[in-house]
């Protein structure tokens, strides 16, 4: 689409290192509603072509991130089909987008609201990587003596901008290097991570070092909790996305001959190693929790 505005956006959504898959999809969400007001057309079929390639463009740009595409279909369904003169439909293509925007953040709301009621008071918890839904969590559990374990999260570090949260709620928390996981996280109660997309099985795509630490709750028998919305969920049809790669400069290292670096920024959590999905909609076990066995069934939340 040739409109140097939204061109320039989609790069800096692209290229965007601090935000959640949420935050971004609500950002391309606000980009579409400015774009129905802004954008010139001489007629209705002008007007809606050009609106939904724009919205076709910012649907595959983050190919880890499900809910920036399922939130613009779900827009690019409804303008579809939106009858009306030019204004009308301006007015109504704004409108939908602001509505999926509210949408979004409630559903982020519930899903923390969901996972506080679940681990009650009195919890140490451990996370990896800056989600949305932990965070607000976090904040609704933080005067119930919860006691954080955060990973730095590398290469960018988004861990520290948890604990810089978390201190100014003075949640005590243990800030670690990614390296540590399987040090601690057999002193947590469970492990609680965002997700930027949920495939069929139930498997989750996070932040690369997501699975690791899933390894290492199995292994100490701490349970594993993944909290994110349901528009996250990918399709049944749906083929598993690329893991998107990032440049190698982030990793600071010297261009030794000989030497390949990677930077790949999201791995797969297997559905065996989850214990709990929790959404808007609610908690879901795993028929075979590790809290089933009697020696670690005083880690899960709420069993005291």
């Amino acid at each position: 689409m040739n409109h140097p505005q939204f061109n320039r956006e989609i790069v800096e959504i692209r290229d965007d290192r601090i935000h959640g898959a949420s935050e971004l999809a609500r950002r391309c969400l606000a980009i579409l509603a400015e774009a129905a007001k802004t954008l010139p057309a001489a007629d209705c079929d002008e007007f809606r072509q050009r609106l939904l390639t724009l919205a076709a463009e910012l649907a595959v740009i983050r190919p880890s991130m499900a809910p920036i595409g399922n939130l613009l279909r779900r827009w690019q369904e409804r303008i579809g089909t939106a009858n009306g003169d030019l204004e009308l439909l301006r007015r109504l293509a704004a409108e939908h987008a602001a509505a999926l925007i509210a949408l979004s953040r409630q559903a982020v709301t519930d899903c923390a609201a969901h996972a506080a009621r679940w681990f009650g008071p009195g919890r140490t918890l451990m996370t990896h990587s800056l989600s949305s839904t932990v965070l607000e969590t976090c904040r609704l559990l933080r005067n119930q003596d919860l006691r954080m374990i955060v990973t730095e999260s590398r290469p960018l570090t988004e861990g520290r901008r948890m604990v810089e949260r978390l201190s100014a709620w003075n949640v005590p928390t243990t800030y670690i290097t990614d390296a540590q996981m399987g040090l601690f996280v057999a002193r947590a109660d469970g492990v609680l991570v965002g997700a930027d997309s949920l495939l069929a099985d139930g498997s989750a795509i996070n932040k690369v070092g997501t699975a690791l630490l899933a390894l290492a709750a199995r292994e100490c028998g701490v349970p594993f909790h993944v909290c994110c919305e349901s528009f996250k969920q990918r399709a049944e049809n749906e083929s598993p996305p690329e893991l998107e790669e990032m440049a190698s400069a982030e990793l600071e290292v010297p261009a030794w001959p000989g030497v390949s670096v990677r930077n790949v920024y999201f791995d797969i959590t297997p559905a065996q190693l989850i214990d709990v999905w929790i959404s808007e909609t609610g908690v879901r076990q795993a028929v075979a929790a590790p809290w089933k066995n009697p020696a670690v069934s005083a880690r899960r939340p709420g069993s005291e």
